[in-house]
């Protein structure tokens, strides 16, 4: 019996009793478990007719038809009442796939121009090898460093088919333990890891969580990391047609309109205790600065708290005064009978010191990087990250913006870009440490971890603690409570992995042990 463990979870949280639910999830999985019968699922549970039905309405009342049809019967009409703050949710256009602008992006690291790799490129397609460019460039890079600069179609031929047997005879051999393999080969170089952080190149006063904290926080699969941050690419040209990502002063405004600027940012901030208000002297200086003016911020306030803001010149303000409770100009007249309470005015203080007045949520720091040497690019860089807003964001390049946090990539782009941001931040984490570790095995961990649909740690939270073998499981994290669940449900170990066999001492069925060899003698001859 192998239970799907997620199945088992849905059925449970469905209310069906958990013998039933054990039984059920036995090798299905969800989709097969919904479309069984009334009679299939008392054959299955061992149990009445009555029964079994009940359980199939409940299954089947929790399919997403059967609740679109559930909802669509409802005829309670509750009238809207629409805020002037809700906004229209904006759908972004799909972006059009044109090959050639993928494909210069792809090579964008890889020198085409060399004619040692066009040498490689003919010999492989004429000796129908299947080789990525990225493999070339790097036996390109190889070959210049042993002085070589030219190859006749001869030598490319044999560098082609050399290549070809070395990449075949790396492959993994038949049930070997990957796994295992992996582990040592992350963990040992993980032991050279200092536990520290380095400065983040270019962008001031950050940072960034690197070595062995940052390893763990990918495999933990953390809904945020510790110091988020995202590189923002800006397209080619603007909406009128003139450049954008090479003109500094226009990066420059972007980045301050993605940058959240607070109350505090730009002005600061006096509370007047004996006559109950608080006065905000702007800086001039700040506010050229975040591209904004007295007039604009004396209106964000005044729409954001809902009151009335007192200025000392209506078209060009400096000081700004604000009294809790008054929200319009004729409530002035009854401050002297109805003065404010002290309380109120240190929520007024905390809300105003709070307030983001301009910028995207989340996105603390924005600093223009550049410009690139060969392109003459420039990029902005950020202390925080939140990609779905920033894509919907005017003039960015949605296909080169990048952000080290995993979870913002599934929810936007699904669990293959999470997949490969968790290969992408552990490659540069070690990399950065000084540590060299296979691709392969980086691999193996994220396939793991998004194997299901989703991202998923690895502990008891998420891999460790799904996983098929009971003594798997309790060999991890609380050993009791899986053994006595299993003992109460009567589940069954079919001792498959390694774990399970050690603990019970026997051969591990990999590698050696996944081959059985049988002496049979030949008759004696009569």
């Amino acid at each position: 019996m192998v239970v799907k463990s997620a199945t088992k979870k849905k059925l449970m949280d469905l209310g069906i009793q958990e013998e039933f639910a054990h039984r059920l999830a036995d090798d299905r999985k969800w989709d097969d478990v919904k479309v069984l019968s009334a009679g299939e699922i008392a054959q299955i549970c061992a149990t009445d007719s009555g029964q079994a039905q009940k359980i199939t309405e409940v299954i089947q009342g929790s399919t997403k038809a059967a609740q679109k049809q559930k909802a669509t019967e409802k005829t309670l009409i509750r009238r809207r009442i629409v805020s002037r703050r809700s906004r229209k949710k904006s759908i972004l256009p799909l972006q059009e796939y044109n090959v050639e602008e993928k494909m210069v992006q792809i090579l964008r690291d890889i020198d085409v121009d060399n004619p040692m790799y066009s040498a490689l490129i003919d010999a492989a397609t004429k000796e129908g090898v299947n080789i990525t460019p990225k493999t070339i460039n790097d036996i390109v890079k190889g070959l210049l460093e042993r002085g070589t600069s030219k190859l006749t179609p001869a030598q490319a031929r044999k560098v082609i088919l050399s290549a070809d047997a070395n990449m075949a005879s790396a492959r993994v051999d038949p049930h070997e333990a990957v796994g295992i393999t992996t582990a040592q080969s992350i963990g040992e170089p993980g032991t050279q890891m200092t536990m520290r952080t380095f400065h983040y190149a270019g962008v001031a006063t950050v940072n960034v969580t690197q070595g062995l904290p940052r390893v763990i926080e990918i495999v933990d699969a953390r809904k945020v990391p510790k110091t988020p941050t995202m590189k923002i690419y800006l397209e080619e040209t603007d909406s009128k047609g003139k450049p954008l990502k090479t003109d500094e002063k226009k990066v420059q405004e972007i980045a301050a309109s993605l940058e959240t600027t607070t109350t505090r940012d730009i002005a600061s901030i006096d509370v007047d205790v004996a006559q109950r208000h608080l006065n905000l002297e702007l800086n001039r200086s700040n506010l050229r600065l975040k591209k904004m003016n007295g007039t604009e911020v004396r209106d964000k306030l005044s729409r954001a708290l809902r009151l009335f803001i007192q200025a000392d010149d209506d078209d060009k303000p400096k000081v700004l005064k604000i009294i809790p409770g008054v929200t319009k100009e004729d409530d002035l007249k009854d401050l002297a009978n109805d003065p404010p309470t002290y309380t109120a005015l240190l929520q007024l203080e905390d809300k105003v010191k709070k307030l983001r007045l301009k910028g995207l949520p989340d996105i603390i720091r924005a600093n223009v990087q550049g410009p690139n040497r060969d392109t003459g690019e420039y990029y902005i860089a950020t202390i925080g990250s939140n990609l779905s807003k920033v894509s919907m964001f005017s003039g960015v390049d949605r296909a080169r913006t990048y952000t080290n946090n995993i979870n913002e990539i599934y929810q936007y782009l699904g669990v293959e870009a999470a997949r490969q941001a968790i290969i992408n931040e552990m490659v540069i984490t070690l990399e950065e440490a000084g540590l060299e570790v296979d691709v392969r095995h980086l691999l193996t961990v994220s396939d793991v971890m998004t194997s299901e649909g989703e991202v998923r740690a690895i502990g008891r939270h998420g891999v460790s603690g799904t996983k098929h073998s009971i003594l798997a499981r309790s060999a991890f994290e609380v050993t009791v409570n899986h053994l006595l669940r299993a003992g109460v449900i009567g589940e069954r170990d079919e001792l498959r992995g390694v774990t399970e066999n050690i603990i019970v001492g026997q051969p591990v069925s990999l590698g050696t042990g996944s081959v059985e060899l049988f002496y049979i003698p030949e008759e004696a001859q009569a």
